[in-house]
């Protein structure tokens, strides 16, 4: 994977003669004039390593390196602050804000990219322990922590800064137990792989995907226009009644999935969204299994959908 380095300069020239360097070793350079801008550039874009000078109009670095680590929390990003003040406790203050390394200007380049390629590794060892910390061991999909850490930071971000609504889908493969019986647990984990997969190549832009526990999973997908919301939660029921899963002795079953959706409006607190999503999704058990019920926040069903197999 291509390492992408953000630049963080006032200084069009100073930005120039690192990026010209990072270049010549085939490093992914993106470049931002002040602390504003390359914050909006780290929130957009996965950027491995930052490179940042210090007094910069707007936001300085020290405030740069402070919202980078309060945005990664798994250390994803390596932080290295340049300054042409070597006062030691500038370099307290720097590490104290979540800089990673301190380089004093006019910057020796050579050794520039050394630290480039020391924060390159660190990155990409915290970042497959991240991956292993937050994936569901057979399913491949987010596990119920991080999927829960993920719902929070979404449901905030709606909440504060007028984000267009979501909604929280909550998964459940009907008559799972029976599926164990018959065809054995392995086949049980086949199906629930089968079902991670054919979902996650469905899950809208800008939604995500996690598996909550057993049988179950949950969706979080923007939810703007409620009919499309539907309409997207109905191809994965429909995709997933089609799927035939096929044992190690070449035996083929098919399963269903039940769909609890719950709207969420800034104001409700998550967890009410996921009390209603699970009451949603109970309904639709109860009252036949293979369907799709979409609840309001005040636990009146907004739309049922029944499908007969």
């Amino acid at each position: 994977m291509e390492t992408s380095v953000l630049v963080v300069d006032d200084s069009a020239v100073v930005r120039r003669i690192i990026k010209e360097l990072l270049e010549r070793y085939e490093y992914r350079v993106l470049l931002a004039k002040d602390g504003e801008e390359a914050l909006a550039i780290y929130r957009r874009e996965d950027v491995h390593v930052v490179i940042t000078d210090l007094e910069m109009p707007k936001m300085n670095g020290l405030e740069l390196c402070w919202l980078i680590r309060a945005d990664d929390d798994q250390h994803r990003t390596f932080t290295i602050l340049m300054t042409t003040d070597a006062d030691s406790q500038r370099r307290i203050e720097a590490f104290d804000a979540g800089a990673d390394e301190f380089l004093t200007k006019p910057i020796d380049l050579p050794m520039l990219r050394a630290r480039v390629r020391a924060g390159e590794r660190i990155t990409r060892t915290h970042r497959v322990m991240a991956d292993l910390l937050n994936t569901d061991y057979l399913t491949g999909v987010m596990n119920r922590r991080h999927f829960m850490e993920r719902l929070e930071r979404a449901h905030d971000g709606a909440a504060r800064h007028s984000a267009p609504p979501l909604a929280l889908a909550m998964f459940d493969i009907d008559h799972f137990k029976a599926i164990n019986d018959t065809h054995g647990h392995s086949n049980g984990d086949l199906a629930l792989k089968r079902f991670a997969e054919n979902c996650a190549a469905l899950v809208p832009e800008g939604g995500f995907l996690g598996r909550l526990g057993g049988e179950e999973f949950g969706m979080v997908l923007p939810a703007g226009d409620l009919e499309a919301t539907v309409a997207g939660l109905e191809r994965i029921r429909e995709s997933t009644a089609a799927l035939t899963t096929v044992t190690a002795d070449g035996v083929g079953f098919q399963f269903t999935v039940s769909v609890g959706v719950c709207l969420a409006p800034g104001a409700e607190s998550v967890a009410a969204l996921l009390a209603r999503a699970d009451e949603a999704l109970y309904f639709a058990k109860r009252s036949g299994r293979n369907r799709t019920v979409v609840c309001g926040t005040d636990g009146v069903v907004l739309k049922a959908r029944f499908y007969v197999m």
